[in-house]
Protein backbone atom coordinates (compact mmCIF):
# COMPACT_ATOMS: atom_id res chain seq x y z
CA UNK A 1 0.00 0.00 0.00
CA UNK A 2 1.75 3.39 -0.71
CA UNK A 3 1.78 6.24 1.84
CA UNK A 4 -1.29 8.00 -0.02
CA UNK A 5 -3.22 5.38 0.78
CA UNK A 6 -2.12 4.47 4.25
CA UNK A 7 -3.30 8.40 4.97
CA UNK A 8 -6.35 8.09 3.74
CA UNK A 9 -7.11 4.93 5.54
CA UNK A 10 -5.75 6.08 8.91
CA UNK A 11 -7.83 9.60 8.52
CA UNK A 12 -10.95 7.67 7.55
CA UNK A 13 -10.91 5.17 9.87
CA UNK A 14 -9.32 7.24 13.11
CA UNK A 15 -8.95 11.02 12.86
CA UNK A 16 -12.76 11.59 10.57
CA UNK A 17 -14.84 10.01 13.05
CA UNK A 18 -13.70 11.95 16.12
CA UNK A 19 -13.72 15.34 14.21
CA UNK A 20 -17.18 14.21 12.97
CA UNK A 21 -18.14 13.47 16.25
CA UNK A 22 -17.26 18.06 17.08
CA UNK A 23 -18.96 18.69 13.34
CA UNK A 24 -15.77 18.86 11.32
CA UNK A 25 -14.09 16.79 8.66
CA UNK A 26 -10.75 16.79 7.43
CA UNK A 27 -9.29 16.29 3.61
CA UNK A 28 -6.18 15.04 2.48
CA UNK A 29 -5.14 17.28 0.11
CA UNK A 30 -1.61 16.31 -0.93
CA UNK A 31 0.56 13.79 -0.05
CA UNK A 32 4.20 14.41 -1.29
CA UNK A 33 7.51 12.30 -0.52
CA UNK A 34 7.58 12.03 3.09
CA UNK A 35 4.74 15.25 3.76
CA UNK A 36 0.89 15.07 4.53
CA UNK A 37 -0.90 18.49 3.80
CA UNK A 38 -4.82 18.65 5.08
CA UNK A 39 -7.68 20.56 5.29
CA UNK A 40 -9.80 20.93 8.13
CA UNK A 41 -13.38 21.36 7.02
CA UNK A 42 -16.66 22.47 8.92
CA UNK A 43 -17.07 23.52 12.72
CA UNK A 44 -13.33 22.21 12.67
CA UNK A 45 -12.00 25.00 10.49
CA UNK A 46 -12.49 28.19 11.78
CA UNK A 47 -12.27 26.24 16.18
CA UNK A 48 -10.20 28.19 17.92
CA UNK A 49 -8.64 24.82 19.12
CA UNK A 50 -7.73 23.71 15.21
CA UNK A 51 -3.86 23.87 16.41
CA UNK A 52 -4.85 21.55 19.35
CA UNK A 53 -6.69 19.68 16.91
CA UNK A 54 -4.33 19.46 14.43
CA UNK A 55 -1.11 18.28 16.87
CA UNK A 56 -3.18 16.15 19.42
CA UNK A 57 -5.31 14.21 16.93
CA UNK A 58 -3.98 14.58 13.81
CA UNK A 59 -0.33 14.67 13.98
CA UNK A 60 -0.40 12.33 16.96
CA UNK A 61 -2.44 9.80 15.15
CA UNK A 62 -0.17 9.86 11.36
CA UNK A 63 2.85 9.86 13.49
CA UNK A 64 1.88 6.48 15.67
CA UNK A 65 0.89 4.22 12.76
CA UNK A 66 3.01 5.95 10.45
CA UNK A 67 6.03 6.67 12.47
CA UNK A 68 9.08 7.77 10.34
CA UNK A 69 7.27 7.41 7.13
CA UNK A 70 5.94 10.58 7.22
CA UNK A 71 8.15 14.18 7.81
CA UNK A 72 5.53 16.72 8.13
CA UNK A 73 1.99 17.00 8.09
CA UNK A 74 0.87 20.71 7.33
CA UNK A 75 -2.34 22.55 7.96
CA UNK A 76 -3.36 23.56 4.51
CA UNK A 77 -5.69 26.50 5.89
CA UNK A 78 -7.03 28.21 2.97
CA UNK A 79 -10.78 28.45 2.46
CA UNK A 80 -12.82 25.79 1.64
CA UNK A 81 -15.41 24.86 -1.28
CA UNK A 82 -17.53 24.34 1.39
CA UNK A 83 -17.15 27.90 2.80
CA UNK A 84 -17.06 29.10 -0.73
CA UNK A 85 -20.93 27.80 -1.42
CA UNK A 86 -22.39 28.96 2.19
CA UNK A 87 -20.88 32.44 1.33
CA UNK A 88 -22.03 32.21 -2.14
CA UNK A 89 -25.55 31.19 -1.07
CA UNK A 90 -25.84 34.11 1.72
CA UNK A 91 -24.68 36.62 -1.04
CA UNK A 92 -27.77 35.65 -3.31
CA UNK A 93 -30.52 36.24 -0.83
Amino acid sequence: MILRDKVNHIVAETVRPILRSHGGDIEVVEVEGKNVKVRLLGACSSCPSMQNTMEEIIESTLRQELGDKIDRIILWNTVSDELIDIARNILRK
